[in-house]
């Protein structure tokens, strides 16, 4: 059934916003597969060029990418071995629709809640003939299976599907609420309502447990935001916002953190705004509403994001310092939107690895609160990418680290995504190509940076989901109750 929108924090002049929440039928590897999106760096916006990126910026995937890709969750025992107890002989092929023409299966996050539950955050193309993407929550049992408990409506089968107005939606982050309730940050490219200007506005979602709409959030579930306000009668829309993720402060709030503008071209700044617990945007946060970090003048990216134990709000990504110089970023902001001095005293901090882009894409809080842990990548140089990592301590005791970590000394590598278990060790997921074949990766590290030998090989696990395959890479890591650690990315169709 199709519902026209009139959604918190949209205005649209001339077109209706329709959302469909769409019920799946189906996942396995007998199934085509769907959908990567284009990401903001080459989306058009505001009716200019597209948003010029860092250099940094790339595919969801390990690799040049295949027609058609499935999700692969796997799971890896405490010492680093693959668990083969675990889906289909240690691996689950989720596939969310049929793929084509360069639109496939993506994923950017998981998550594990309360009872080890495991849950997808990613995007699929469009039904039938459209090309455009739809943003897709899958839950999977402890064990590995489709949770058919979960679902946009009943029969429920494992799938929460978003369809906003046929426009290509961009999923990218998520949590999982005390409640069990799960929200998911994005972007979508909306018409402005100036002839045929369209801008990135930020998406946020929030389902129930058995994943129907929330609907005492925003619309139905949904909230639209287009926080850089009208201008005037004829410009009624100004710049562009995106949420790469988001966190909930104590309050129940919803803190955002991506990149955008406040003019209508021109390169983009790191921006966080907040929400009510409800949907509305909190004028009370930063300077007016927002915040916005511009270092030099340049493009500045934030990629995520995680709230303290103190409601501060940590958010890594890059800032492009000048030419051939983007460097990894990170700022810390207190718990109101202002930049946490007692960080640094400008709030933020840059990270040089010694390469002409730098950027962290994955950032986590250690259980008891003193450590925050930034993964991402180095790459440029005319050398091979590597993995990066940095390991702040926020709760006033410990040493900084932050270094290099290349998983092979000749091909590339790089993280994606990271998490802590509860002794402080650092779990960080990516990918490494070993001879042209892309293969899913965990490291292990201890709090002073230095791989774990206890795990895998020398502090490193590797899994090749797919023979000879380019896109392959973890992108979402969490650790279940017992200790076991899941991972989950993109691969080849097989």
């Amino acid at each position: 059934m199709l519902k026209t929108v009139k959604s918190r924090g949209l205005l649209m002049r001339g077109t209706a916003l329709v959302i469909t929440l769409v019920c799946m039928t189906g996942c396995g590897d007998d199934e085509p597969t769907p959908t990567p999106i284009p990401d903001a760096g080459t989306q058009t916006d505001a009716g200019t060029e597209p948003v010029p990126d860092s250099g940094t910026e790339p595919t969801p995937d390990a690799g040049t990418g295949a027609l058609d890709s499935d999700i692969a969750v796997v799971r890896f025992n405490q010492d680093g071995t693959h668990d083969t107890t675990f889906g289909a002989g240690g691996v689950t092929h989720v596939d969310f629709g049929p793929g084509r023409d360069g639109t496939r299966d993506s994923l950017w996050d998981l998550k594990v809640d309360a009872t080890n539950r495991i849950v997808l955050f990613g995007n699929k193309r469009g039904e039938g003939a459209r090309a455009d993407t739809d943003r897709v929550v899958a839950r999977l049992t402890s064990a590995g299976a489709l949770d058919t408990t979960f679902g946009s409506s009943e029969p429920r089968n494992g799938f929460s599907v978003l369809n906003l107005s046929n426009l290509n939606d961009g999923m990218r982050n998520g949590l999982i609420q005390q409640d069990g309730k799960i929200m998911a940050s994005g972007y979508t490219s909306m018409p402005t309502g100036v002839g045929a200007q369209a801008a990135n506005r930020i998406v946020l979602q929030r389902l129930n447990d058995d994943g129907s709409s929330d609907a005492t959030f925003g619309w139905q579930g949904v909230v639209t935001s287009a926080p850089f306000l009208a201008q005037s009668e004829t410009l009624p829309e100004w710049g562009m916002a995106e949420a790469y993720a988001v966190g909930q402060q104590s309050n129940g709030s919803y803190v955002t953190s991506g990149y955008g503008r406040v003019a209508s071209s021109g390169t983009v700044d790191l921006v966080s705004f907040r929400y009510t617990p409800t949907g509305e945007l909190d004028p009370t946060w930063g300077t007016g509403g927002s915040v916005v970090l511009d270092l030099a003048g340049d493009n500045d990216y934030g990629r995520h994001m995680v709230i303290l134990s103190d409601d501060r709000m940590c958010s890594v990504g890059s800032s492009a310092l000048g030419a051939q110089n983007t460097d990894g970023l990170i700022l810390m902001l207190t718990a109101d939107g202002q930049r946490d001095t007692t960080f640094a005293p400008e709030g933020y901090k840059t990270y040089d690895f010694d390469r002409p882009n730098n950027a962290f894409f994955g950032v986590a809080a250690s259980p008891d609160g003193n450590w925050i842990a930034a993964a991402g990548f180095r790459a440029g140089g005319n050398q091979n990418d590597d993995a990066i990592l940095a390991i702040i301590p926020t709760g006033g005791a410990g040493a900084e680290v932050f270094k290099a970590t290349p998983i092979s000394a000749t091909e590339n590598d790089r993280f994606w995504a990271v998490t802590f278990d509860a002794s402080n060790r650092i779990y960080a997921t990516g990918f490494v190509t070993e001879g042209g074949d892309s293969r899913m990766v965990v490291a292990r590290f201890t709090i002073d940076g230095n791989l774990d030998p206890t795990f895998g090989v020398g502090g490193i696990a590797t899994l090749n989901v797919v023979t000879g395959a380019t896109e392959e890479a973890g992108r979402g890591i969490a650790l279940q109750s017992d200790g076991k650690i899941v991972i989950a990315g993109p691969v080849e169709k097989l």
